[in-house]
């Protein structure tokens, strides 16, 4: 049985394993984001040795994806990972790893590590996710043929559409007085913040109601019922990491399932951008990369997110500080499913309607030749008299000349 998801989720991840060099790669990734979420932990207990560690080590492994994707952009990759030996591959990340550790230095000094760390790499990694869950929305419904829009089937489309509704609003109020009943040092703030973030996500939804009303006699209807229920499901995950309880002790399970959902998370947008990079060496175009590319641009997005998500749990300081990621996604996917949603209504509205393929198709016989409908140019047309022409006798305006012989000079 073929899934959606779990089949885009397991394609996704093959990028990664489909070489030495990218298994190299991957592992290297995953000792990274395994340091960073260890020590995002260890900053519930130790927060200013955990952030200063995080900000001091951590930043390497981003710059490390970052001059390995260059070096992928211009087809040195090999400098970088071999194809052949992993003892070599290990050899090359001790000299580049050092490298990197220069490079990140100058960065520091110089004040570009915010700008690529945050601007780049942080919200870079956000907007590719909020993009690419909208994205999977709309292309999950086409891998449903309905042929009729019957009664059941708008009910249902309608019923998606108000459960949407119903799992923000739902979420919000459940967790905040789960929120307000658990938490010692209740901040408004946060409150506030989550409060506008389910504002937001509604009015997507009542935008994306209008939407469907006059999409209702075409397939993307269908799509758009998806994407409202998905970018719901996503606000109710990023309410719950703004609302879920704060207290003074540290519950040992609560981390475990924080760090779960985290590495779930990780892996599936991770294989989404992964699948959606590799895809652009298939296309007939000229902007075409590499699966190394593909592969390390992916990883300084996600280690760079993950470096700048840790910092902001453990420096910022408040209540508010480690949910700050969260809130920009509350704000960031609503606006983003937007803009992809008029996109792929603008693009289908393009794209030409199929043929309609007649129920019963004639049989032909001997007394009823077919018909071939061509365009025929005038001068391959015999043009037959009409019987005007052949009952009016031809006039003659001048007597023929005589025919001469051409055999009397002979005789």
């Amino acid at each position: 049985m073929d899934i959606p998801v779990l089949t885009r989720f397991n394609k996704g991840l093959r990028l990664f394993f489909q070489s030495k060099r990218l298994r190299w790669l991957f592992l290297i990734f995953i000792l990274s984001a395994v340091f960073v979420l260890v020590f995002r932990e260890l900053g519930n207990f130790f927060p200013i040795f955990a952030g200063g560690f995080i900000a001091i080590i951590g930043g390497i492994f981003p710059t490390f994806f970052m001059i390995t994707a260059f070096l992928s952009l211009v087809g040195l990759q090999r400098f970088v990972a071999s194809e052949e030996s992993y003892t070599r591959s290990f050899v090359f990340f001790i000299i580049w790893i050092v490298i990197s550790a220069f490079v990140y230095l100058i960065l520091w000094l110089t004040g570009m590590v915010f700008w690529i760390l945050v601007g780049i790499a942080f919200l870079g990694w956000i907007g590719f996710q909020a993009y690419l869950s909208s994205r999977t929305a709309l292309g999950y419904a086409e891998s449903v043929q309905i042929k009729s829009r019957s009664r059941v089937v708008a009910f249902l489309l309608g019923t998606l559409h108000i459960l949407s509704y119903v799992i923000v609003i739902g979420a919000f109020i459940i967790l905040f007085i789960w929120y307000a009943a658990t938490t010692a040092l209740f901040d408004w703030v946060v409150v506030g913040a989550a409060l506008i973030g389910a504002l937001l996500a509604l009015g997507f939804n009542f935008v994306n109601g209008f939407i469907m009303l006059r999409e209702r006699k075409r397939v993307t209807v269908d799509n758009l019922a998806l994407l409202g229920l998905f970018i719901a499901a996503y606000v109710a995950y990023f309410l719950y990491n703004i609302l879920k309880p704060v207290s003074a002790s540290i519950d040992l399970l609560s981390l475990v399932i924080d760090a779960g959902m985290s590495i779930f998370f990780l892996l599936y947008a991770l294989s989404s951008v992964g699948l959606t990079l590799a895809s652009r060496a298939d296309l007939d175009t000229r902007w075409k990369i590499s699966s190394e590319l593909a592969a390390t641009m992916t990883f300084f997005f996600a280690s760079g997110y993950l470096v700048v998500q840790a910092l902001f749990g453990t420096l910022s300081g408040g209540l508010i500080g480690e949910r700050i990621p969260d809130v920009i996604k509350l704000f960031v996917f609503p606006f983003v499913a937007l803009i992809i949603e008029l996109l792929f209504i603008r693009r289908s509205r393009k794209a030409p309607e199929p043929a309609e393929v007649p129920e019963e198709i004639p049989d032909l016989t001997e007394d009823e030749p077919a018909v071939i409908d061509e365009p025929v140019e005038e001068e391959d047309v015999l043009r037959v008299p009409e019987e005007e022409d052949i009952e009016k006798p031809l006039e003659v305006t001048e007597e023929p000349e005589p025919l001469e012989d051409e055999f009397d000079d002979d005789e």
